[in-house]
C-alpha cells in the first residue's frame, strides 16, 4: 500500500490529542488527514495514564472542558462500538489546610455555579462515607458523584479505529525530524520515509510537543514531569469497596483509587527536573506506602506488587494548550494539559478541529487555552493539578 505523501491536515502524534483531533476533522470531512506517529497509537502517556476524569477545578476552563468531555464518556459505546470501562464512583479530593479549605469553598461555589454536583463535606461527613480513611487530620474534602475513571487504551485506540473507519490514514514508526517552512507557514514535515506535505499541521506529541516546536524554531513551553504509579496485589473488597472514589490527597502528593482487584497508587517528586526518562522509581515506594497508610490504615496489610512511569505533559500554568501558533500560518498546537490530558481529549479534539476548519473554537470558549497567553502574561495557573 502506497503511503501518501500529501495531506490537507497532517495530525503528528497518535496519543488521546492526535486520535481525538484526527477524528473529528474527518467527521467534519475536512479532506485528507494523515496522522504521523513515532511508535504506535497510545504508546505514549496516554497507555500509562490513570484515566481520570472530573469536575473539580479551580478554573472556569477545566469544568467547562470536562462538562462537555464526560458526555462523551458516558454515551462511549454507542459512538465508538466499544467499552471504555467508565466507572463513575466519583473523585474525592481531600483537603488538609485552613488555606485549602477556603480555596475549596471558591471551587465548589464556581464548580455549582456551572451545574456540577458537588459537595464540600466535613471530615466526619468523609469519615461516615469512607471508612477505610484516616480524616483526623483534615479539613475536609470535596466530592463529585459523576467524576471517575476510563481506561486509556481501550479509549484512544477506539477513536483511532472510528477516524481510520472515516478515512483517516494512521502512519506508526514515522518519526518527524523537521519541518518545511513556506515564507511565514509551514507546508510539511520531514520524516524518516521523506517528506508528508501538509499546509495545516497539528503538533499534538504530549510531553514531547515542546522538542517538535524547537526543531522549526518556535516556543511551545511543554515540558515533561514524571509521574509513579504503583499497584498492589489482590486487596479484600471488603476493606476497601469496589465503588471507591478516585481519591487525591494534595497535601500528601498521592492518589489512590481501584484497579481491578488491587489499589492503584500515585506518587510523584514535585520539584524533579524535567526529564523525558520513565525509569522505575522503586524509590518512592518507602515514602508511597507511609502516606498511603497515614491515610487509608487498611492498607497496612497491602503488598506492592509492581510500578510504572509515565510523564505529563507541564506548561507553566497548569493549563492545556488548544491554538494556532501566532506568526506561523497552518500552524496548530493541542498539548500541555498538565496530567488532565485524556480526561479532556474528547472536547480537546473537537475544539481544535473547529479551530481549523472554521477560525475560532464554538463549543467552548478556548481563549483561556491559546498559546499566546503566555507571552501577553494573562495565564491564571490551575492549582488543583497534582504532581
Amino acid at each position: 500500500m502506497t503511503r501518501p505523501a500529501t495531506a490537507d491536515v497532517l495530525v503528528v502524534g497518535a496519543g488521546i490529542m492526535g486520535v481525538s483531533t484526527a477524528y473529528h476533522l474527518a467527521r467534519r470531512r475536512a479532506g485528507r488527514v494523515v496522522m504521523i506517529e513515532r511508535d504506535g497509537v497510545c504508546a505514549g502517556s496516554t497507555a500509562l495514564a490513570s484515566g481520570g476524569i472530573r469536575h473539580q477545578y479551580t478554573n472556569r476552563i477545566g469544568i467547562e472542558l470536562t462538562l462537555r468531555s464526560i458526555e462523551t464518556y458516558e454515551r462511549f459505546e454507542d459512538e465508538f462500538g466499544v467499552n471504555p470501562r467508565f466507572r463513575q464512583h466519583g473523585y474525592l479530593i481531600l483537603v488538609a489546610t485552613e488555606a485549602e479549605h477556603a480555596q475549596a469553598e471558591r471551587s465548589v461555589a464556581l464548580q455549582r455555579s456551572l451545574g456540577v454536583d458537588v459537595a464540600l463535606l466535613s471530615p466526619e461527613e468523609t469519615q461516615k462515607r469512607f471508612p477505610y480513611l484516616a480524616t483526623d487530620d483534615l479539613r475536609g474534602a470535596t466530592y463529585s458523584p459523576r467524576d471517575g475513571y476510563a481506561d486509556p487504551y481501550l479509549v484512544t485506540t477506539a477513536i483511532a479505529a472510528r477516524a481510520r473507519d472515516l478515512g483517516v490514514t494512521i502512519r506508526t514508526g514515522c518519526e518527524v525530524t523537521g519541518f518545511v517552512r513556506r515564507g511565514e507557514g509551514v507546508e510539511g514535515v520531514v520524516a524518516a520515509e521523506g517528506v508528508v506535505s501538509a499546509p495545516v499541521i497539528v503538533i499534538a506529541a504530549g510531553a514531547w510537543s515542546g522538542v517538535l516546536g524547537r526543531l522549526g524554531g518556535w516556543d511551545i513551553p511543554v515540558s515533561p514531569l514524571r509521574r509513579s504509579k504503583f499497584i498492589t496485589a489482590p486487596f479484600p473488597f471488603e476493606s476497601i469497596p469496589e465503588a471507591t472514589p478516585f481519591v487525591i490527597d494534595p497535601h500528601q502528593g498521592i492518589s489512590l483509587r481501584r484497579e481491578g482487584a488491587g489499589i492503584l497508587l500515585g506518587i510523584g517528586r514535585r520539584e524533579e527536573a524535567a526529564s523525558f526518562s520513565t525509569a522505575l522509581d522503586w524509590a518512592l515506594a518507602e515514602p508511597l506506602v507511609e502516606r498511603a497508610v497515614r491515610r487509608a490504615p487498611v492498607l497496612a496489610d497491602a503488598q506492592l506488587m509492581r510500578t510504572w512511569s509515565g510523564l505529563y505533559e507541564m506548561t507553566p500554568d497548569q493549563t492545556g494548550i488548544v491554538s494556532a501558533v501566532p506568526g506561523v500560518a497552518g500552524l496548530h498546537v493541542i498539548a500541555g494539559f498538565s496530567g488532565h490530558g485524556f480526561m479532556h481529549g474528547p472536547i480537546a479534539g473537537q475544539l481544535m478541529a473547529e479551530l481549523i476548519l472554521d477560525g475560532r473554537a464554538t463549543t467552548v470558549d478556548a481563549t483561556p487555552l491559546a498559546l499566546d497567553r503566555f507571552a501577553r502574561g494573562e495565564t491564571n495557573v490551575e492549582s488543583l493539578t497534582f504532581t
